[in-house]
């Protein structure tokens, strides 16, 4: 059985649950399992994952919303009658995009968790009914993991249809893409923290080979101390840190308003299921034990970046548009700052709308529907969700911020952290205005 199988089993009944994974495991699958929605689609939005396990009696399947569709996703009915218990077997899309011809899905969180996991969107590719022995759950998969490898390997066979079939032995082969190569060159920074010297400068020079600014932390105080000062768009950490644990760590990174959307990837030398689980409980993205083969560690932290990537963004000029929610409001911003873009970012929520114009990657007007300047930014801030896009050629009437994007950022983030804890906003005064700004 290829080690490459992973799998993630949402099941609400203990007895089942262990039983599954037990059977799983058995037959060297890799399996993450929970009762919680949210955390199977947080591991199945951020990892290699191959499958998702869904048991139909938690009625977590719903269809993909309205804004969320694409252009040929084949449309979810149901559940059939016939399957009254037993797995809903899926396969998330940005692993295997072609699956959209199966009916594409996504999974009901019930009660909002406080941290909203990525958007994930999934094919139901197959069910599973029960009762089963372990042989049929085995081999049902084994048959489902055969035909999907054949349908791969028919779409890599064929050639291209406007290639002459004289032609097609004669065919270039595609080249072969490097690591990381669909992510902007603006979003490759990482904080490493690790306590060891050798496995710490080991990773970092990893990274630097793959186009990476890789900053470097022994404990959790300097590492929180960098991630707030240079905002890298990846962290990494040890569970095991002198001064405080890696869960306490992760936790003050997602309690960070400007960090709480950052993937946060532990790379640890403790490798028992407990600890997977605590640090998914605590926020991290991912879980891998040391040593991590360097192929598996770029892979899934290409696809980690990629939901940062999956916003319409190209070189200059850039188109940019995608839901708040996906990287988070203070992510939106820093994107346009460090791409230096010049025009209007658009962003709306239900009836609610604000205009934050950029010139060069600074912002210098903004308007919403009850204030302009400053306090536009720092509400947009605390967005959980909503749409947004950028406008080139839009023109923004309104007064001019004089004060520096990092400022504007800092402080925003600030304010929202302060509301989050339930304290008063220190009433610091807002940057100053100046002449009206309007950009062509």
């Amino acid at each position: 059985m290829p080690n490459a199988r992973r799998v993630v089993l949402l099941e609400a009944d203990t007895i089942n649950r262990f039983s599954t994974e037990r059977i799983l495991r058995r037959e060297d699958y890799w399996v993450f399992a929970t009762d919680e929605a949210s955390a199977a689609m947080r591991v199945a939005a951020v990892s290699a994952i191959d499958l998702v396990l869904v048991d139909v009696g938690l009625g977590s399947l719903e269809a993909i919303p309205r804004w969320q569709r694409r252009r040929g996703d084949a449309t979810f009915h149901g559940v059939p009658e016939s399957v009254t218990d037993g797995y809903a077997v899926l396969r998330p899309l940005h692993v295997d995009p072609s699956s959209a011809r199966f009916p594409v899905v996504t999974l009901k969180l019930g009660e909002q968790p406080a941290e909203q996991p990525p958007l994930c969107r999934f094919a139901v590719v197959e069910f599973l009914p029960r009762p089963w022995k372990a042989s049929g759950l085995v081999e049902g998969l084994d048959a489902l993991f055969r035909d999907l490898a054949r349908a791969d390997s028919e779409a890599e066979a064929a050639p291209p249809a406007e290639w002459p079939a004289a032609e097609a032995e004669r065919a270039p082969a595609a080249p072969t893409a490097r690591p990381f190569e669909s992510i902007p060159a603006a979003l490759r920074t990482a904080l490493v923290v690790d306590p060891d010297d050798g496995d710490r400068r080991a990773l970092a020079a990893c990274l630097a080979e793959n186009g990476f600014s890789v900053h470097e932390a022994a404990n959790a105080a300097e590492g929180l101390r960098l991630a707030v000062a240079r905002r890298p768009w990846l962290v990494i950490t040890e569970t095991r840190l002198p001064d405080e644990s890696g869960l306490a760590f992760c936790r003050r990174v997602r309690g960070h308003s400007l960090l709480r959307r950052t993937p946060v990837v532990f790379l640890s030398a403790r490798d028992e299921c407990e600890s997977r689980y605590q640090a998914m409980k605590a926020g991290a993205d991912d879980y891998l034990a040391k040593p991590a083969p360097s192929r598996e560690l770029l892979i899934r932290l290409e696809l980690l970046l990629r939901r940062f990537a999956e916003i319409e963004l190209g070189g200059e000029g850039a188109l940019l548009r995608g839901a708040v929610e996906l990287v988070g409001a203070p992510a939106v911003l820093q994107i346009c700052h460090l791409n230096q873009l010049t025009g209007v970012l658009v962003a709306r929520r239900g009836s609610q709308s604000v205009r934050i114009a950029f010139r060069h990657g600074q912002v210098v007007s903004a308007v919403g529907p009850d204030h302009e300047g400053p306090l536009v930014v720092y509400d947009f801030i605390g967005w959980p969700q909503g749409q947004f896009e950028f406008d080139r050629d839009a023109v923004i009437e309104g007064p001019s911020i004089a004060a520096d994007f990092n400022a504007l950022l800092l402080e925003g983030c600030r304010r929202l952290d302060e509301r989050r804890r339930g304290r008063p906003i220190d009433s610091t005064p807002a940057p100053p205005l100046t002449r009206p700004a309007r950009l062509a």
